[in-house]
């Protein structure tokens, strides 16, 4: 009786194992299709997830299977493992250098996404206190955050609400010129703020592109990164965009903004969503990506701070106007 139950539990768990095969073979080749479709394009945020299923099924694979089931398995499995962590290596390439010590220019930048049923802001507000950085780009900011905004005032002066319907920006420095970047949504625009930093033009870029819950709000997502890439491409000096841009760097919008704009990311690996899940569990979609003669000198992601988002802040330091 023990000999059949064990052979049972042993054919119940092949069956599972031929299914998780299946289903992380067909998300992996789904995710290089993320230009035609939005819902293949899914699968290609969970490529680091993939990859890891892939490298663990294969002792599952050696233990339960044999024959030509377990060389079949094995196969998918291995091509599985190779196809994500190689999509995922190939955009190491789009990573920003690393500043150098003699660039001047340090520049403290952070991205906040405070999340719209978040209530404990002063958790947000310690953790700008603490932190201190330059210029903060927070989104899905609606009313009941102004309170916070003039305690903030000390620090942040310098204060962009209610510019667009979510998205505000505040710095320590005063901008030389602000502008809204109209964008496909209503009301919806991208932050153009324009600083004079050692005497050279910096364009910081703040944005928070539609989730993509809905092929219409894809659409947007992707056109609004479009604009970004064009906004960085046309910036005058150096540059940094910032933001919840729900979508990972394995995307396929976040890889076309990659090749066709300067920006190039402050860190690839660091996941921020969402804050219930450990962090190995989670996605990479806020961002700090910079261009045009800036490094990163320093990375880290915040802690929790109330919101379905973990906070970013890097940083960063640009060149002179010479050595761009």
């Amino acid at each position: 009786m023990r000999a059949v139950l064990i052979d049972a539990v042993r054919a119940s768990l092949r069956v599972l194992l031929l299914l998780a095969v299946a289903a992380i073979a067909l998300a992996t080749v789904a995710g290089f299709f993320g230009e035609a479709s939005a819902w293949l394009d899914y699968a290609a945020h969970f490529r680091p997830h993939l990859g890891a299923a892939a490298v663990l099924g294969v002792p599952l694979a050696l233990v339960l299977t044999a024959g030509w089931r377990r060389r079949g398995l094995l196969v998918m499995l291995v091509a599985a493992a190779f196809g994500n962590i190689d999509a995922m290596l190939g955009e190491t390439r789009y990573r920003a250098a690393v500043a150098e010590e003699y660039v001047p220019v340090p520049l403290k930048i952070a991205a906040v996404n405070v999340y719209f049923f978040n209530r404990e802001h002063h958790r947000v507000e310690q953790w700008l206190r603490q932190e201190q950085p330059d210029i903060v780009v927070l989104t899905e900011i609606d009313r009941t955050w102004a309170d916070t905004f003039d305690r903030l005032a000390d620090l942040y002066p310098h204060q962009a609400t209610r510019r667009t319907a979510f998205v505000t920006m505040i710095a320590r420095r005063p901008w030389t010129s602000f502008a809204v970047a109209a964008g496909p949504r209503r009301g919806q625009g991208i932050l153009v703020a324009r600083f004079d930093v050692a005497g050279q033009p910096f364009t910081v870029i703040g944005a928070h592109p539609a989730s993509p819950i809905h092929p219409l709000y894809v659409e947007s997502r992707n056109a609004e990164l479009d604009i970004i890439a064009q906004l960085a491409a046309s910036a005058p000096g150096p540059v940094v965009a910032v933001g919840d841009f729900n979508a990972t760097p394995w995307s396929a919008p976040m890889r076309r903004l990659v090749r066709t704009s300067p920006l190039r990311y402050a860190d690839l690996a660091a996941t921020t969503w969402p804050t219930f899940l450990p962090h190995w569990l989670g996605i990479k979609i806020d961002h700090i990506m910079l261009g045009k003669g800036c490094g990163v000198a320093d990375y880290g992601v915040g802690p929790d701070i109330g919101s379905d988002h973990r906070p970013v802040v890097a940083t960063i330091r640009c060149a002179a106007p010479t050595a761009l």
